[in-house]
């Protein structure tokens, strides 16, 4: 096998032979997707850090890895024996690998990317920060000579994803689409993100783990629409359906060409934060066309679910609820009895009770089953040979979800599997009450994820404690997990809209002790209109009781009791219809309503 610091060797050898004096292997593809194909995992590959988020830097003389908080711990241990130095992100004093290359890089030295790799955007900020120093940057793929072995491509079937599950027509969709380009004076877009062209499309895939999404782009103009895709694996049901709604269907690697063949003058927008920089320079390069740089028009669209889409997702999560039940009674049973009972056992569980669900298409991610310290790692990742044998004492933290073809879903819960500290108690009340406060919370019109963050954030800073995350995430129809536009960070400047779904998953994470979380999924719906505006508030659509026996009830008010015994009525009238036996009774001892010892 070879090491990593052999395959950084032999990257330096394509940088010397093509002129560069740097490198850039981030985490994407050519759709800036956030979980990749194999054919695109470069970075894991040349580094050994597996997680979801980082980006590599090699020069001739040194390496470094970029990543967020959520796997700080877990990069750490992956780049043991490796030349590569962790850049904790965020953390001050910590400069960005932008800012890196900028100081260690002499005057007119070279930087290399592939350009299908890195967003137009992300290319604009490092010509920016690299003109004191008249860095120069070179598009040129140095991957591809020296992967051996490399994954193809996926090609996974393309099927329809019914209307009766999306709400409109792909003809509908194209319609709302061209409305959005005649308020932008433009007379086409290109959509490149796998899950803006799977919604526009109703198509859907399995070509990335967890993500029911098909390799593809889209190009749609005033009169007619273009889906680019390795047209041998589109079912026939599914091409039919395309040509039916005003689409023509072309091979995958043919985008190149049609944006190199518009010879009449039209103005295209693009969002240059996810078209990747070859195609952005292909347009900008093409004379007939004006360039304009604008939001995607499918990321707002579809980050507002339509009533159909609702209803369908309050079943999928419904249905997620019932097989969750299901598996909490029988890992009880298992855990009472003696039996052996690991991390990857409680994995294995969780796809099995969600895959006897009717329309279960699999999970929406890689269970994270963490026990005890395990769990301050966020994006912990239980492996066969490393994960932690369950002890009835501490904490289970367990973060799940299922695909279904009414939905997607996340949920987070941290159980009390036997004895715990004070110091876990509280801190285990103090995660409770931050969601609470979001859950809770009612808001204006014209509010943001920036404007709502801290409601939740402070629940925890009151006690000098932070997690290094968003408080939540929008989340997608059949899709992504992570959809946006709107999130809950401090930064977010995304206006919440009616129809809005949202992750609430504050947390706290103690490295070397524990991690706790809980999170639902919630949906943003109208409160009261008076002369004052719009008010909403959040519908938390996720239904699973919330564990109580690691509360510190003299730490919580009366109005934070009140939310959990209600939520708790509505899980029980939820998920109790499609329960019996040992089942039902489970769910309604956990879902009686507590108060003050």
């Amino acid at each position: 096998m070879i090491s990593v610091n052999e395959k950084i060797t032999a990257l330096r050898r394509q940088m010397k032979q093509n002129g560069v004096q740097a490198c850039i292997v981030p985490s994407s593809d050519p759709h800036m997707s956030e979980y990749l194909p194999a054919h695109w995992e470069s970075r894991s590959y040349f580094s050994g850090f597996n997680g979801s988020a980082g980006t590599l830097v090699v020069t001739e003389k040194e390496s470094g890895l970029w990543t967020d908080g959520r796997y700080f711990i877990q990069a750490a241990h992956q780049l043991e024996g490796s030349e590569i130095v962790l850049y904790r992100m965020a953390v001050k004093g910590v400069p960005t690998y932008i800012e890196f290359l900028a100081d260690k890089l002499k005057d007119g030295e070279t930087v290399g990317f592939d350009g299908k790799m890195l967003s137009a955007s992300s290319v604009a900020e490092m010509r920016e920060k690299f003109a004191d120093k008249k860095l120069n940057i070179k598009a040129v793929d140095l991957i591809e000579n020296i992967w051996p072995e490399r994954p193809e491509i996926p090609a996974t079937k393309v099927f329809v994803h019914d209307v009766k599950y999306a709400g409109f027509t792909c003809h509908e969709k194209l319609g709302q689409v061209r409305e959005e380009l005649k308020k932008q004076h433009a007379h086409g877009e290109v959509f490149t993100k796998l899950d803006c062209v799977a919604w526009l499309m109703n198509i859907r895939a399995d070509d990335i783990a967890y993500n029911p999404l098909a390799v593809s782009y889209a190009i749609v103009y005033s009169d007619s629409a273009f889906l680019f895709i390795n047209t041998r694996r589109v079912l026939p049901e599914a091409l039919s359906y395309l040509k039916e709604n005003g689409v023509t269907v072309r091979e995958y690697e043919e985008i190149d060409a049609a944006l190199e063949g518009i010879n009449t003058a039209m103005t295209i927008l693009v969002d240059p934060s996810s078209i990747n920089y070859d195609l952005y320079t292909l347009l900008k390069n093409n004379s007939h066309v004006t360039v304009k740089e604008g939001n995607d028009t499918v990321v707002g669209l579809k980050g507002v679910k339509n009533e159909t889409e609702i209803k369908n997702i309050i079943e999928a999560h419904v249905k997620d609820g019932r097989a969750l039940v299901e598996f909490r009674v029988k890992f009880e049973e298992m855990m009472r009895n003696g039996e052996t009972v690991t991390e990857c056992t409680v994995c294995d569980m969780l796809r099995k009770y969600r895959a006897k669900q009717p329309n279960n298409m699999g999970e929406s991610f890689g269970t994270i089953a963490a026990y005890n310290a395990n769990a301050a790692m966020m994006h912990y990742s239980p492996k066969p040979d490393t994960c932690s044998t369950l002890k009835n004492q501490g904490f289970l933290l367990i973060d799940s979800g299922g695909q279904y073809l009414e939905g997607t879903t996340d949920i987070t819960r941290t159980f009390v599997l036997g004895p715990l500290s004070r110091e876990e108690k509280e801190h285990y009340t103090y995660v409770l009450k931050a969601h609470i406060a979001l859950a809770s919370a009612v808001f204006l019109e014209g509010c943001t994820g920036g404007n709502i963050d801290i409601l939740s954030r402070e629940q925890v800073w009151k006690h000098g404690i932070d997690y290094r995350c968003g408080t939540g995430h929008g989340v997608g129809m059949f899709s992504g997990v992570h959809e946006g536009p709107q999130n809950l960070r401090i930064n977010n400047n995304v206006v919440f809209k009616k129809g809005m779904t949202i992750t609430n998953e504050p947390g706290i994470y103690e490295e070397g002790k524990h991690g706790i979380r809980t999170e639902n999924i919630m949906l943003v719906t109208d409160y009261i209109n008076n002369e004052y505006g719009q008010f909403y508030r959040f519908e938390p659509i996720t239904y699973f009781p919330i564990d109580t026996a690691g509360i510190l009830t003299e730490l919580m008010t009366d109005d934070e009791l009140e939310w959990l015994n209600s939520y708790h009525r509505t899980v029980y009238e939820k998920l109790s219809p499609g329960l019996s036996g040992k089942e039902l009774a489970w769910l309604k001892e956990h879902t009686e309503p507590i108060g003050r010892e």
